[in-house]
């Protein structure tokens, strides 16, 4: 029997992207207000971040958010406070004077040819708004999630007593999100609404989540029919010059959907999101899988692909700046381009960000001036994005470094905040000569046949980490189930704590394009304890290819 189109395994590097959106910029609530002057920001200001965006970046799609906490940031309503941190304060003088801020970021993104996307986290806690919070549980209690507490260390102590994220499982809140989705989409000439449920995900009572994913779905059909509903309305768009609105207009374009999400369909299926039927019922325009924090260089994102591609919905993982959390260091331009090309082989349309801006670096400094701060490294982190649009580009323009690490540790047993994320390891036991660990890695490229081991640090070739390795241990190495012999592996020892590593020259085979297996044995061992691999590296200079 044939296989329904979305069944079909999508053969790694064989699809093109489509369309001509590449690359979506999610900008938080917050990552652009340092940029605007205190007390009071300037529409310039906001034109400027947005022309930066354009033409710094070359972003196709800007998604800012625009509702996180029970609060709005860019615009009032009277449906939900407006955001009481000090740097969207900046801001009410210019709504006091008639304009609010998302109008301009609107106009401008219209101007330089881009969408304007108006982003909703879905159930936010980083625990912002205790007052907002403490009174739901006084007034209407059965609206908050108590048991689930917040996501920022430095949230206050009022927040952990009354929570911070609401319940969609109660019909009440449902409809009072919808009203405010929909004072969006018929007040605002807005391109879309994007849901981001990596921000977060726990929108049910706990033991309830995986059986409440019908709940979520009607929900998303609401909001489906109303933006169709609200395509067809006519609004006043803004003057360009900001005092006053042009005659009514209507809209001759439909209204996107996008959602963001866990990276795995039945992460997002245990949390009560049915993505399949998003799609197939064509409820969403476009997917934007990822990690809650990091960038998974090893996510098998077809999953997303192919049943996307049956219904012509879009797809674009996510990259994000960090990556695992027991560290601070940042991607860098060859960890984008390895991860991205991983994107593209699996058959996304392009990419998507979140939390870019820690690229920017530490604020300038300038004595007497009270002006603005803008960070060392903004906009001209931005640049870095342009060439990362293109396949082509990615695999002629540079170095690709991928990085294969537990993401989160041992947090919630190594699983992360989608409770389903399973990282590789080995783990080889001294006490058990002979068995065989393997470690699954995705490199999407294509290797020569003769294999050529870097003389340093600084060339091409696959290294991985020997926690526990002593000098006297014998190993056996494997691709792909093929032995690596002596001369095509270098071995280095560190008179530090510093583990022992291991480098494999790259060629092909063994190394296939896509999904390979480091496999290591144990086939001598001095004492006792383990021998454990959780840190995979493959640097593929551009000079080698």
């Amino acid at each position: 029997m044939a296989k329904h189109p979305e069944e079909q395994r999508i053969v790694l590097g064989s699809l093109k992207p489509r369309d001509t959106r590449r690359l979506i910029y999610n900008s938080d609530p917050s990552n652009t207000t340092s940029h605007l002057s205190d007390p009071a920001a300037q529409p310039k200001e906001l034109r400027q971040i947005v022309r930066n965006y354009a033409q710094e970046g070359g972003i196709d799609t800007l998604v800012q958010e625009v509702f996180a906490e029970a609060m709005t940031m860019f615009w009032r309503t009277d449906k939900c406070p407006y955001d009481i941190r000090y740097q969207h304060q900046r801001m009410v003088p210019m709504m006091d004077n008639g304009v609010m801020p998302v109008e301009v970021y609107i106009d401008e993104c219209h101007k330089q040819g881009m969408e304007f996307i108006a982003g909703f986290r879905m159930n936010d806690r980083h625990g912002h708004h205790p007052e907002f919070f403490k009174k739901l549980c006084e007034e209407k209690p059965e609206w908050v999630l108590r048991e689930y507490k917040p996501s920022w260390r430095g949230a206050p102590p009022e927040s952990h007593e009354f929570g911070c994220s609401v319940n969609y499982a109660i019909p009440e809140v449902r409809e009072w999100l919808l009203s405010i989705m929909e004072e969006v989409a018929t007040r605002f000439d807005i391109d879309g609404i994007e849901f981001n449920f990596t921000r977060l995900a726990e929108c049910f009572p706990k033991g309830e989540t995986e059986q409440s994913h019908g709940i979520m779905t009607d929900f998303i059909r609401q909001v489906r029919e109303m933006l169709d509903k609200a395509s067809e309305k006519s609004f006043s768009p803004m003057t360009l010059d900001h005092h006053g609105f042009k005659p009514h207009e209507k809209r001759e374009r439909k209204l996107i959907l996008g959602v963001r999400v866990p990276q795995q369909l039945k992460g997002c299926q245990k949390m009560g999101f049915d993505i399949p039927t998003w799609i197939q019922e064509g409820l969403i325009d476009y997917v934007a899988p990822s990690d809650f924090g990091f960038t998974d260089f090893n996510e098998q994102y077809e999953d997303f692909a192919s049943l996307a591609r049956a219904h012509n919905c879009y797809v674009y993982p996510q990259v994000q700046p960090r990556l695992w959390i027991e560290t601070t260091m940042e991607m860098d331009l060859a960890n984008y381009r390895a991860a991205v090309q991983n994107f593209y082989a699996a058959g996304a349309d392009g990419f998507s960000t979140q939390n870019f801006f820690f690229h920017w670096g530490p604020k300038f400094e300038i004595p007497g001036d009270d002006g603005p701060k803008i960070p060392n490294m903004y906009p001209a982190a931005l640049n870095n994005l342009k060439e990362l649009k293109s396949p082509e580009s990615i695999a002629n323009s540079g170095d690709r470094h991928y990085i294969f690490l537990p993401l989160w540790a041992d947090r919630q047993q190594g699983r992360g905040m989608s409770e389903i994320y399973v990282k590789e390891e080995i783990v080889l036991s001294r006490q058990q000569i002979g068995p065989r660990g393997e470690f699954r890695f995705r490199i999407s490229e294509n290797f020569p046949e003769d294999p050529i081991l870097p003389l340093t640090d600084e060339g091409s070739g696959l290294t991985f980490m020997l926690l526990g390795s002593l000098k006297d241990d014998e190993l056996t190495v494997d691709i792909n189930g093929k032995t690596i012999p002596a001369e095509h592996s270098r071995w280095k020892w560190y008179d530090d704590d510093q583990p022992p590593s291991c480098t494999i020259a790259l060629s092909s085979p063994p190394f296939v394009y896509g999904d390979n297996y480091l496999g290591v044995k144990i086939t001598k061992a001095i004492g006792e304890g383990e021998i454990k691999i959780e840190r995979v590296e493959c640097m593929v200079r551009a000079e080698n290819q």
